[in-house]
């Protein structure tokens, strides 16, 4: 059984979301368990696998992937692609039932975004090269222009990511996130050591993005969960570094899809029954 983390309160009875574990998959050795990337050396036949359960799991959705290249590019899905993946980029978006869009991370930050009001979604990949970009405002305007999406009444799912103690980086990070954000505090950047580095919290800064987006607090639910710490739950890049074998490694997805007979903006959910559809006592 698969083991995929919900954030609480997040979405309405149309929408599927979860974060993906290591538990449930068929991956052997450094990618043990439910690993759905093949850029990183794991056999084909197993990642597919651990796909077809993934979208099992969920309902028989069709998965939707994006080659990641920690840029700012979104793309709108209207069907599923021939191979299960669009070009390259770092979000998606859609508002057709039944694509499940999905971002994989393996200490970058993964994030859902849901429009209750025009029933769209999103799936963003953000590491700190994102942020700076500006996927997070870039990935918002994209769905306002496409489905008159309003930040201020979306709600945002932002998933397990490498948190600050175990995510050191140089002055030259640090800086362009202060560039960004002004000022730093201890929620943002650990203290800088000697040589002028520090832990980073790119999730944070995600959190910000969102907030001056215009997205309301209590729309914005965090799951704060440690990629790098927890090696028993999920992939981790700078754990793998660490451990001596850099660039190769799984990873887990942040994924959201609109459930089929989903309605578009507007319609009612759950669809009302006429007097001849009622089921019986």
């Amino acid at each position: 059984m698969l083991d995929i983390l919900t954030a609480d309160g997040f979405g309405d009875a149309c929408v599927i979301h979860g974060f993906t574990t290591r538990k449930g998959g068929v991956s052997k050795g450094l990618y043990a368990g439910l690993n759905l990337s093949w850029s990183r050396g794991d056999a084909w036949s197993r990642v597919a696998e651990n796909r077809a359960r993934l979208a099992s799991a969920l309902g028989g959705v069709r998965l939707v992937f994006l080659n990641q290249v920690h840029g700012r590019r979104v793309f709108r899905v209207e069907r599923a692609p021939d191979d299960g993946a669009v070009e390259e980029g770092d979000a998606l978006i859609t508002d057709q039932p039944g694509l499940a869009l999905c971002v994989q991370t393996a200490d970058c930050t993964p994030v859902l975004l849901f429009d209750g009001e025009h029933r769209a979604i999103g799936a963003i990949h953000a590491g700190w090269r994102g942020v700076v970009a500006g996927i997070i405002p870039a990935t918002l305007r994209a769905m306002a222009a496409a489905y008159g999406s309003r930040p201020e009444v979306m709600q945002a799912a932002i998933g397990p990511a490498i948190s600050a103690p175990d995510y050191r980086v140089g002055p030259e990070v640090l800086e362009q996130f202060e560039a960004l954000f002004g000022t730093m505090d201890e929620t943002l950047a650990l203290p800088r050591d000697d040589a002028g580095g520090a832990g980073l919290n790119v999730s944070e800064g995600v959190r910000r993005q969102l907030q001056t987006a215009g997205l309301q607090d209590a729309a914005i639910h965090w799951l704060k969960a440690c990629t790098f710490a927890r090696a028993d739950r999920f992939y981790s890049c700078r754990r793998a570094a660490r451990d001596g074998h850099a660039g190769h490694f799984g990873g887990q997805c942040g994924v959201i899809a609109l459930k089929t007979g989903a309605p578009h903006a507007g319609e009612r959910w759950p669809p009302r029954l006429d007097s001849n559809q009622r089921p019986s006592d």
